[in-house]
């Protein structure tokens, strides 16, 4: 058929997906021999299509020789360059972290009422929620959206009340999740005193969260941080700990983006 040596003819197009597909769905960014031994392909083969894609940008070698989706990807989808470098920082800040396998690491912005996840990494021992980049979730539910709305100002708080007054708010996703203004600024409340904001099986049962937030070099909330794991795991942890861990990894991000604390000035 004319369709199949149409197919036929581009292998290195087919293979070099086949590549990305795989990237994407690692949990850890996969060596090439990695790459060889799971798609059956030659090694020789291997090598250099690996190197033309980091050449092309489609992929990025790690420090530890490891390879991860590129930024050209990002540019391809449309994201704007301030969000494409966030995304880039958060996996570069995410190299220098040990100790996470174990939690879904996921990076959200603020639109509206919503949160949208721009990036992620899943756990070694999966959730029972899938998280994925483009999805949108009510703000109020998350913990990252919490940790975001909890750092505005009085004012800008209030404003954001105006538009989306509760009245617009969509229906609980659990029986956990904030459901009025007053359970919203309580918890407001509570995450300006520690820190970080956690989301207890407020969006899916049996899905815990600690999220806080990234900052630009200005200082300005651009992003939230979460890190996520099974509610039944929770008590193998200290909460707190949790809490630090996600405030921690935001901390490292935002120093990525040029952005220096006070204290550290």
């Amino acid at each position: 058929m004319v369709v199949t040596k149409q197919a036929d003819s581009v292998p290195a197009l087919r293979r070099a997906v086949r590549v990305l597909d795989m990237v994407r769905g690692a949990s850890h960014p996969p060596l090439a021999a990695d790459v060889a031994r799971q798609l059956g392909l030659p090694r020789s083969t291997t090598h250099g299509l690996l190197a033309v894609m980091v050449e092309l940008g489609l992929l990025e070698k790690t420090v530890n020789h490891g390879y991860r989706i590129g930024t050209r990807l990002l540019e391809w989808v449309g994201g704007a360059a301030e969000k494409r470098d966030l995304v880039a920082e958060f996996y570069h800040a995410l190299d220098g972290f040990s100790g996470l396998d174990s939690f879904t690491i996921t990076l959200t912005l603020l639109e509206g009422m919503e949160v949208v996840y721009v990036a992620c990494r899943s756990s070694q021992t999966g959730l029972s929620a899938s998280f994925r980049v483009g999805m949108r979730l009510p703000a109020i539910f998350t913990a990252t959206g919490s940790a975001i709305l909890a750092e505005m100002d009085d004012t800008s708080f209030r404003e954001w009340l105006t538009l989306y007054p509760a009245s617009a708010w969509p229906e609980p996703l659990t029986s956990k999740s904030v459901c009025s203004v007053t359970g919203l600024v309580r918890e407001i409340a509570v995450i300006r005193e520690r820190g970080y904001a956690v989301d207890s099986e407020n969006v899916y049962e049996g899905l815990w969260c600690a999220g806080a937030v990234v900052r630009d070099y200005s200082g300005h909330v651009v992003a939230g941080l979460g890190i996520s794991l099974l509610q039944a795991e929770v008590g193998r942890y200290d909460i707190a700990s949790l809490g630090n861990r996600a405030m921690a990894l935001a901390q490292a991000v935002s120093k990525r983006l040029g952005y220096r604390s006070v204290s550290a000035a």
